[in-house]
């Protein structure tokens, strides 16, 4: 009786296992797609300090005024929002997968119009008793892992642009604009907007990358 039951179990313990080798390899399959993107994260200024002192209807107005309106501007202009993480939007461009120049100097059109848009943001803001909004914009170029997750109709991105994304975007001012060295080397020659390297940014300088904030002439 005994040995039957130790047997039991184990069958028992191999398919649960075997269930979750499955339900892994399901998983991991989605991550097979590598593209060539350029991506972008929008990232609120100092929400956090505003929000904790709002009841959370407030808060959750004062989120979605400035999420809805720049994903908005980032549909119009041919970006696709994968997601918010909290107060900030990543996205990226399926157009220049091609490397086609024209689909760079869309990306930075879409950068600045995300940079307009700010006080259309700011009148719904005032209408709805809110603080005013600002945020930052960051940008790069390169490879990323796509992946097609059961719970989303859009594909979520991965990768060292995304990363890089995330680490230099505080190094633009409120309002502003700041790309990476891959993207550079696709608009640098854009003479509609001039680019200045940021200097005192110590994690990218030792590793030898550029970051450069981007304005236009």
């Amino acid at each position: 009786m005994e040995d039957r039951y130790r047997t039991h179990t184990a069958e028992a313990s191999g398919e649960h296992g075997a269930r979750e080798h499955q339900q892994v390899e399901e998983l991991l399959k989605f991550f097979a797609a590598t593209k060539n993107y350029c991506v972008g994260i929008v990232d609120m200024v100092g929400s956090t300090g505003i929000t904790m002192r709002m009841e959370p209807e407030r808060a959750s107005r004062y989120y979605g005024i400035f999420l809805n309106g720049l994903a908005d501007v980032l549909s119009r202009h041919g970006a696709v929002v994968v997601k918010n993480v909290g107060d900030s939007l990543l996205y990226y461009f399926p157009g220049t997968e091609s490397g086609d120049h024209e689909s760079f100097r869309q990306v930075l059109r879409c950068c600045f119009a995300m940079v307009d848009a700010g006080p259309a943001l700011n009148s719904q803001m005032k209408a709805a008793g809110l603080p005013e909004v600002q945020y930052r914009t960051s940008c790069e170029y390169g490879a990323v892992m796509v992946a097609r997750m059961s719970t989303s109709s859009v594909n979520d991105i991965f990768g060292m642009p995304v990363n890089l994304c995330a680490k230099m975007n505080p190094l633009a001012r409120p309002g502003g604009v700041v790309i990476g060295d891959g993207l550079y080397r696709h608009v640098g020659d854009f003479e509609e907007y001039k680019f200045e390297e940021i200097k005192d940014a110590p994690l990218f300088a030792e590793n030898g990358y550029r970051v450069y904030s981007v304005a236009r002439r």
